[in-house]
C-alpha cells in the first residue's frame, strides 16, 4: 500500500492493506479528498458507523492540538476493534507547518496504533516528509489526471471513463460516453459539480437505467447551459444578431466567457470534425456521404439532430468547417490570456459568433 497514488487508481482499490501509520491527501480538488478520506474510513470500520477524530487545524488552538493529535493516535478506539484509530487533520498546511520536524519523528518511531491522514493543499515532494510517508505510509494525490507525468493537460477521455463507472456504481444509470464529454465540458471540469449533475441525471434515467444525450443538454446547467446551445445553434444557422443577444444574456446573468467557452467549444468541434470525415471521404475516393459524418462526429439522430447539423454544416461551408479549430485555438488562447477580463473575453466570443454567421472573404480567416 505504500507509495503515491492517483486519487482515481487509489478508489478502485477494493482492500486496503497496512493502514496505520501516515497518509497525506493533498491536491486541489476537494471533492475528491473527500472520496479518498470515505474509502479510508470504509476500509478500516466497514460500516457507516465508523467516524474518524477529526481536526481542523484553521480553527485549532495552538501549540495544543499536537498533544491532543498524539495521544489519539497513540489510543484505540472503544468502539473500533482491532482496527487502527483514524485521526484527521483537516486543511493541515499550517500544522505541518507547525509539527513538521513532531509528525517526521511520530512516522519513523512508528510506536503509535493509530494512521494520521493530513488533509493538505499543498504538498512538496521534495521534502523530507513527503519522502517519508511516501515510503513508509501512503499519499493520494487529488487533481485531475494528466496525460503525462510531465504534462498540464487534464486528461479528459481518463475522466469521462472515471464518471461512466461512477455513474453505474454510485447511482446506477449507465451515462453514454459522449454524455461524460459533455459534463466535463459544461462544469469546467469542477468534480463536485460534476457529480451533482450526475446524481440530478439519476432521476432521469429509463427503465432499463439509460439516459439520453439529449436529455443531459436539458437537465444539465438549467436554462443557462440551453441559452448557451441556443447561441451556438443561432450562430450555426447564420444568425449573428440572435446568437449575440443570447451571449448578452448570459454574461448579464453572471456567466463569464470563459466558463462558456468550454460548452461552446465541445459543440462546434463537432462540426470541424464532421468537415475531416467528408475529407477523408473524398481522399478516399468515395462519394461524400454528410449524414454519416455527422453521425461519427457525434450528432444524434432524436430530435432530429441529424439533418439539422447537415443544414447548417452547408449554412458554415467547407471553408469556415475547416477553420473552426483554428477559430477555438485562438479564443482559447486570448480568453486565458489578453482576453480574461470579461468585457474583452466578450468580444472574443462575439467575434467567433459573427464569423460562423457571415460569408468569408478572402483576408477574413
Amino acid at each position: 500500500m505504500n507509495g503515491t497514488h492517483h486519487v482515481f487508481e487509489f478508489l478502485e482499490k477494493s482492500s486496503l492493506q497496512d493502514l496505520n501509520g501516515a497518509c497525506a491527501i493533498f491536491g486541489s480538488e476537494r471533492f475528491l479528498k473527500k472520496l479518498a478520506v470515505k474509502h479510508i474510513t470504509k476500509a478500516i470500520g466497514g460500516d457507516e458507523d465508523f467516524v474518524p477524530s477529526e481536526y481542523d487545524s484553521n480553527h485549532a488552538s495552538w501549540p495544543a492540538i499536537w498533544p491532543d493529535v498524539h495521544d489519539e493516535l497513540s489510543t484505540r478506539s472503544l468502539f473500533g476493534g482491532n482496527n487502527p484509530k483514524v485521526v484527521l487533520v483537516d486543511d493541515a498546511d499550517k500544522f505541518v507547518t507547525e509539527n513538521r520536524d513532531r509528525i517526521h519523528d511520530y512516522i519513523s518511531d512508528s510506536k503509535g496504533t493509530g494512521l494520521l491522514v493530513l488533509i493538505v493543499s499543498t504538498w512538496a515532494s521534495n521534502t523530507k516528509l513527503y519522502k517519508l510517508i511516501d515510503k513508509v505510509g501512503f499519499q493520494v494525490r487529488c487533481d485531475p489526471p494528466k496525460t503525462s507525468a510531465k504534462s498540464k493537460t487534464s486528461d479528459e477521455p481518463r475522466i469521462v471513463q472515471w464518471l461512466i463507472q461512477r455513474a453505474k456504481e454510485e447511482y446506477e444509470f449507465t451515462l453514454p460516453k459522449m454524455g461524460g464529454q459533455m459534463l466535463v465540458d459544461l462544469t469546467s471540469n469542477e468534480f463536485g459539480r460534476m457529480d451533482q449533475e450526475l446524481q440530478k441525471l439519476s432521476l432521469f434515467a429509463d427503465s432499463k437505467g439509460n439516459v439520453s444525450q439529449e436529455t443531459i443538454k436539458k437537465v444539465v446547467g438549467g436554462w443557462r447551459a440551453r441559452t448557451m446551445w441556443d447561441a451556438v445553434d443561432a450562430a450555426a444557422d447564420g444568425d449573428a444578431k440572435r446568437a449575440v443577444t443570447l451571449l448578452d444574456q448570459l454574461l448579464r446573468s453572471g456567466e463569464h466567457p470563459l466558463g462558456l467557452f468550454g460548452q461552446l467549444s465541445w459543440s462546434l468541434r463537432r462540426y470541424s470534425t464532421t468537415s475531416e470525415i467528408v475529407m477523408r471521404q473524398m481522399r478516399q475516393k468515395k462519394k461524400p456521404d454528410l449524414a454519416s459524418a455527422v453521425r461519427q462526429a457525434g450528432f444524434r439522430s432524436w430530435g432530429g439532430e441529424i439533418e439539422t447539423a447537415q443544414t447548417r454544416i452547408r449554412q458554415l461551408g467547407r471553408k469556415r468547417a475547416e477553420l473552426m479549430l483554428d477559430w477555438l485555438l485562438e479564443a482559447d488562447m486570448q480568453l486565458k490570456n489578453t482576453h480574461s477580463k470579461e468585457d474583452r473575453g466578450r468580444l472574443v466570443l462575439e467575434k467567433l459568433f459573427i464569423r460562423m454567421a457571415k460569408e468569408l472573404g478572402p483576408n477574413a480567416a
